[in-house]
């Protein structure tokens, strides 16, 4: 039976972002704490995982510090609604997943699921709340949000350059459970079809925390030690962690300290193309250099709304196995676990911090979370002009793009030049914070928020 959780967030105190921050936007951060603004909900599919759960914490943390009230649910449901929702997902995406159908027993599934958690919803939401729906899990609730007199605005995070079948399917999907939405955001001005630009929509981006265990600032000793704990590299100063307990596939130990190393951070998901990026590595740069490869991603049983992700490392790991030994042994699959929300998140800032390069190879992105992370680490990037990464990685002076249609070889080819260039990845990481700070931190996301619901002129509260 699905239902929906409220997620507990503790409270953030959000002076303690004023460094990070430009001045003048710190400012008018500290002014919209004393206006008078309404109940805010947040909805989404997992409390923990993907970015869409990284942000909402923060998010609803520095909200009541300021003086918002805004609150956090998560909708549980079976194996059958996620499968369904992901499906969904991907053809947003402009990708066809798992290939199934969504006819009539689809659409049942789908009404069920949500119906059965949005008879929860009145324990939580009052007339006049503004309830901010979440990607494709979320899109059957709004009808039920109208109904209790609050204000529903559909979240779409991921999208697709161009449309295709699989967008028109997906689409044709979600348009009916979408009717009594009063507003929409996408991540991109052009994600989504035209009808829904009939209400009003705003373009928000992501954004990252500078202060969460993912981000904060770690020293060169700090994040080897904690890379030797769980055992991704060996180094002398940190004993490896037998309780952290990391899946890694590998055929040798761990990456030696003072070697280059390129790092993939993604969800195991046809998508992000890890397989792509070991592709590229292993014809082209891994003959060229002696560089290891980080493909880094989650348990694959450590997110909720994501069945797929088993098979899609499986996959991994079946072209790991066929790589000739010396270049196997420098190739390194790694899966963290998630029962630790605050570990795996260091380790995930320490891998980044390490990284000579990191990549992100997908084919299709809604923004891409873990690109903005690297460039707030200073680490340079080398992912394909999709989607949101055009947008964070706008010009050459932050980072490197390659067209979509590249083949391995020309992607591999970027990757070798990046590599191979100290005087450039310096000049690309300094510039590419500095675009972070300006546009993806907490502040610019909060204020398009709010202005959103001051753009809706909506009534008084009942």
């Amino acid at each position: 039976m699905a239902q929906l959780i409220e997620v507990p967030v503790t409270t953030q105190d959000a002076a303690r972002l004023r460094p990070h921050l430009l001045p003048e936007r710190w400012d008018r951060l500290a002014a919209a704490g004393r206006q008078r603004v309404r109940t805010l909900w947040h909805v989404n599919s997992t409390a923990a995982g993907g970015g869409v759960a990284e942000m909402l914490r923060p998010l609803i943390g520095y909200g009541r510090d300021l003086g918002i009230t805004v609150g956090w649910l998560v909708i549980e449901a079976d194996l059958d609604f996620f499968t369904l929702t992901k499906r969904v997902d991907n053809g947003l995406s402009g990708v066809r997943g798992d290939g199934g159908p969504l006819g009539a027993g689809e659409h049942r599934v789908y009404r069920r699921a949500c119906a059965a958690a949005g008879a929860g919803l009145d324990a939580f939401v009052r007339p006049g709340d503004v309830v901010f729906l979440h990607d494709p899990q979320t899109a059957g609730l709004v009808e039920q949000v109208a109904a209790l007199g609050a204000v529903p605005v559909w979240r779409l995070h991921n999208g697709a350059d161009q449309e295709n079948e699989h967008t028109t399917a997906a689409w044709h999907f979600l348009r009916p459970y979408l009717a009594d939405a009063a507003a929409f955001i996408t991540s991109m001005p052009h994600f989504g079809p035209a009808w829904l630009r009939d209400k009003p929509t705003a373009t928000i981006t992501p954004f990252l925390d500078p202060l969460s265990a993912k981000n904060r600032s770690l020293s060169p000793r700090e994040t080897a030690e904690s890379l030797g704990r769980w055992g991704i590299i060996e180094t002398r100063s940190s004993p490896t962690d037998p309780a952290l307990r990391p899946t890694i596939l590998r055929s040798g130990g761990p990456t030696p300290e003072d070697r280059p190393t390129v790092v993939q951070v993604s969800r195991w998901d046809d998508v992000k193309d890890m397989a792509g990026v070991l592709r590229a590595f292993a014809e082209v740069v891994a003959p060229a250099t002696d560089a290891d490869l980080l493909l880094v991603g989650p348990e694959v049983t450590g997110v909720a709304d994501d069945p797929e992700a088993g098979a899609y490392f499986e996959r991994c790991a079946q072209q790991w196995r066929r790589l000739p030994a010396e270049i196997r042994g420098r190739v390194h699959l790694v899966c963290l676990p998630m029962s630790d929300p605050d570990a795996h998140a260091t380790v995930i800032n320490a891998i980044q911090r390490h990284a000579t390069v990191v990549t992100q190879k997908s084919r299709s992105e809604g923004f891409g979370l873990t690109v903005t992370e690297a460039m707030w680490k200073a680490t340079p990037v080398l992912a394909t002009a999709v989607g949101g990464l055009r947008l964070q990685v706008d010009s050459p002076q932050v980072g490197v793009l390659v067209a979509p249609s590249a083949s391995p070889a020309a992607f591999g080819a970027a990757l070798l030049e990046l590599l191979s260039d100290a005087d450039r990845r310096r000049g690309i990481g300094h510039a590419a914070a500095e675009r972070v700070r300006r546009d993806f931190l907490p502040d610019t996301h909060l204020l398009a928020e709010l202005d959103l619901v001051a753009g809706l002129r909506l009534e008084a509260t009942v």
